[in-house]
Protein backbone atom coordinates (compact mmCIF):
# COMPACT_ATOMS: atom_id res chain seq x y z
CA UNK A 1 0.00 0.00 0.00
CA UNK A 2 2.78 1.92 1.00
CA UNK A 3 4.36 1.46 -2.66
CA UNK A 4 1.77 1.85 -4.16
CA UNK A 5 1.17 5.57 -2.70
CA UNK A 6 5.04 6.72 -3.42
CA UNK A 7 4.83 5.35 -7.11
CA UNK A 8 1.52 7.62 -7.72
CA UNK A 9 2.86 10.26 -5.95
CA UNK A 10 6.38 10.16 -8.06
CA UNK A 11 4.03 9.72 -11.22
CA UNK A 12 2.05 12.88 -10.66
CA UNK A 13 5.35 14.79 -9.85
CA UNK A 14 6.96 13.52 -13.07
CA UNK A 15 3.39 14.58 -14.67
CA UNK A 16 3.58 17.97 -13.20
CA UNK A 17 6.94 18.70 -14.46
CA UNK A 18 6.41 17.72 -17.68
CA UNK A 19 3.19 19.83 -17.92
CA UNK A 20 5.19 23.00 -16.56
CA UNK A 21 7.90 22.35 -19.61
CA UNK A 22 5.29 21.85 -22.46
CA UNK A 23 3.99 25.00 -20.50
CA UNK A 24 6.80 27.09 -20.24
CA UNK A 25 9.01 25.92 -23.42
CA UNK A 26 9.17 29.90 -24.55
CA UNK A 27 11.03 30.71 -21.33
CA UNK A 28 13.08 27.69 -21.85
CA UNK A 29 13.97 27.65 -25.74
CA UNK A 30 14.03 31.65 -25.45
CA UNK A 31 11.87 32.67 -27.60
CA UNK A 32 10.76 35.43 -26.00
CA UNK A 33 13.85 37.69 -27.04
CA UNK A 34 13.55 36.73 -31.26
CA UNK A 35 12.99 39.73 -32.80
CA UNK A 36 11.19 40.60 -36.45
CA UNK A 37 13.20 40.78 -39.95
CA UNK A 38 12.03 42.77 -42.27
CA UNK A 39 11.67 41.00 -46.18
CA UNK A 40 11.80 43.66 -48.95
CA UNK A 41 11.12 41.72 -52.33
CA UNK A 42 12.47 42.71 -55.66
CA UNK A 43 11.87 40.65 -59.23
CA UNK A 44 13.46 41.22 -62.12
CA UNK A 45 11.99 39.51 -65.63
CA UNK A 46 15.19 39.86 -68.44
CA UNK A 47 14.32 37.88 -71.35
CA UNK A 48 13.72 34.18 -70.72
CA UNK A 49 15.07 34.79 -66.68
CA UNK A 50 13.10 35.52 -63.83
CA UNK A 51 14.82 35.82 -60.44
CA UNK A 52 13.67 36.51 -57.10
CA UNK A 53 15.64 38.55 -54.75
CA UNK A 54 14.95 38.98 -51.07
CA UNK A 55 16.90 41.23 -48.84
CA UNK A 56 16.41 40.98 -44.97
CA UNK A 57 17.80 43.63 -42.38
CA UNK A 58 16.74 43.86 -38.25
CA UNK A 59 14.73 46.40 -36.71
CA UNK A 60 17.40 48.89 -36.97
CA UNK A 61 17.96 48.54 -40.43
CA UNK A 62 20.82 46.18 -40.51
CA UNK A 63 21.56 43.15 -42.61
CA UNK A 64 21.10 39.95 -41.52
CA UNK A 65 23.25 37.48 -42.50
CA UNK A 66 23.26 33.67 -43.15
CA UNK A 67 19.69 33.62 -42.42
CA UNK A 68 17.53 31.10 -44.50
CA UNK A 69 14.68 31.74 -45.89
CA UNK A 70 12.44 29.77 -48.02
CA UNK A 71 10.93 30.22 -51.58
CA UNK A 72 7.43 28.43 -52.41
CA UNK A 73 4.49 29.15 -54.53
CA UNK A 74 0.56 28.47 -53.93
CA UNK A 75 -0.53 25.33 -55.55
CA UNK A 76 -3.83 24.14 -54.95
CA UNK A 77 -3.62 21.80 -51.88
CA UNK A 78 -0.16 22.95 -50.62
CA UNK A 79 3.28 25.32 -51.17
CA UNK A 80 6.06 24.25 -53.83
CA UNK A 81 9.44 25.17 -53.04
CA UNK A 82 11.28 26.39 -55.33
CA UNK A 83 15.09 27.58 -55.11
CA UNK A 84 17.65 25.51 -53.38
CA UNK A 85 16.79 23.50 -50.55
CA UNK A 86 18.79 26.03 -48.41
CA UNK A 87 18.83 29.66 -49.70
CA UNK A 88 20.77 31.73 -47.06
CA UNK A 89 21.44 35.36 -47.02
CA UNK A 90 24.91 36.70 -47.90
CA UNK A 91 26.99 39.21 -45.66
CA UNK A 92 24.91 42.56 -46.74
CA UNK A 93 21.54 40.22 -46.19
CA UNK A 94 20.63 39.22 -49.87
CA UNK A 95 19.48 36.21 -51.52
CA UNK A 96 18.46 35.59 -54.93
CA UNK A 97 16.40 32.50 -56.34
CA UNK A 98 15.69 31.93 -59.82
CA UNK A 99 12.06 31.17 -60.86
CA UNK A 100 11.27 28.05 -62.81
CA UNK A 101 9.81 29.42 -66.21
CA UNK A 102 7.44 26.90 -66.85
CA UNK A 103 4.98 26.91 -64.06
CA UNK A 104 1.30 26.92 -64.37
CA UNK A 105 -0.47 29.63 -63.07
CA UNK A 106 -4.13 30.71 -62.87
CA UNK A 107 -6.30 31.74 -66.45
CA UNK A 108 -4.16 35.12 -66.62
CA UNK A 109 -0.74 33.92 -65.49
CA UNK A 110 -0.74 34.48 -62.10
CA UNK A 111 0.97 32.81 -59.20
CA UNK A 112 1.25 33.51 -55.38
CA UNK A 113 5.16 33.58 -54.75
CA UNK A 114 5.53 32.78 -50.70
CA UNK A 115 8.78 33.96 -48.79
CA UNK A 116 9.15 32.62 -45.14
CA UNK A 117 11.33 32.56 -42.59
CA UNK A 118 10.75 29.86 -39.72
CA UNK A 119 12.56 27.88 -37.34
CA UNK A 120 15.24 30.54 -36.82
CA UNK A 121 17.13 31.27 -33.63
CA UNK A 122 16.99 35.18 -33.60
CA UNK A 123 14.08 36.15 -35.83
CA UNK A 124 10.40 35.25 -35.87
CA UNK A 125 8.73 33.16 -38.04
CA UNK A 126 7.55 35.16 -40.95
CA UNK A 127 5.62 35.13 -44.07
CA UNK A 128 5.11 37.66 -46.99
CA UNK A 129 3.12 36.94 -50.19
CA UNK A 130 3.17 38.26 -53.48
CA UNK A 131 0.89 37.52 -56.87
CA UNK A 132 3.23 37.53 -59.89
CA UNK A 133 2.26 37.19 -63.61
CA UNK A 134 4.97 34.75 -64.04
CA UNK A 135 2.98 31.76 -64.72
CA UNK A 136 2.08 29.79 -67.65
CA UNK A 137 -1.65 30.68 -68.32
CA UNK A 138 -3.92 27.58 -68.00
CA UNK A 139 -7.10 27.62 -70.05
CA UNK A 140 -9.75 25.88 -68.06
CA UNK A 141 -11.83 22.98 -69.61
CA UNK A 142 -15.40 23.57 -70.43
CA UNK A 143 -15.77 20.08 -71.25
CA UNK A 144 -15.83 18.82 -67.61
CA UNK A 145 -18.27 21.40 -66.77
CA UNK A 146 -20.78 20.27 -68.66
CA UNK A 147 -23.60 17.84 -67.67
CA UNK A 148 -23.07 14.33 -68.08
CA UNK A 149 -23.38 10.84 -66.60
CA UNK A 150 -19.52 11.13 -65.05
CA UNK A 151 -20.32 14.23 -63.83
CA UNK A 152 -20.64 15.25 -60.39
CA UNK A 153 -24.51 15.15 -58.51
CA UNK A 154 -24.61 19.13 -59.82
CA UNK A 155 -24.03 18.49 -63.21
CA UNK A 156 -26.00 15.24 -63.54
CA UNK A 157 -28.31 15.18 -67.09
CA UNK A 158 -31.34 16.73 -66.88
CA UNK A 159 -33.71 13.76 -67.71
CA UNK A 160 -31.57 11.73 -65.05
CA UNK A 161 -32.10 14.45 -62.11
CA UNK A 162 -35.63 15.63 -63.28
CA UNK A 163 -37.35 12.25 -63.50
CA UNK A 164 -35.71 11.45 -60.13
CA UNK A 165 -37.27 14.19 -58.40
CA UNK A 166 -40.57 13.71 -59.78
CA UNK A 167 -41.38 10.83 -58.12
CA UNK A 168 -43.16 10.30 -54.81
CA UNK A 169 -40.76 9.72 -52.29
CA UNK A 170 -42.82 7.27 -50.86
CA UNK A 171 -42.77 5.15 -54.09
CA UNK A 172 -39.39 3.38 -53.82
CA UNK A 173 -40.09 0.41 -56.70
CA UNK A 174 -40.82 3.55 -59.40
CA UNK A 175 -37.51 5.33 -58.15
CA UNK A 176 -35.68 2.06 -58.38
CA UNK A 177 -36.75 1.18 -61.78
CA UNK A 178 -35.63 4.82 -62.87
CA UNK A 179 -32.48 4.10 -61.03
CA UNK A 180 -32.13 0.93 -63.24
CA UNK A 181 -33.58 2.24 -66.37
CA UNK A 182 -31.15 5.54 -66.85
CA UNK A 183 -28.49 3.06 -66.24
Amino acid sequence: MMLNKYLCNQGLILISLVGLLLLNNNLIYGQEDKEDAIIILSFLDENENKTITAKVSDQNGLPVEELDLYFYVQRTFSELPIGDVFNTTDENGIVTVDFPNDLPGDSKGDVTIIVKIFESDFYNDTSLEVIKDWGVPVLVDDLHEQRSLWAAGANAPNHISSNYYRLDSSDMACKLLYYFRAI
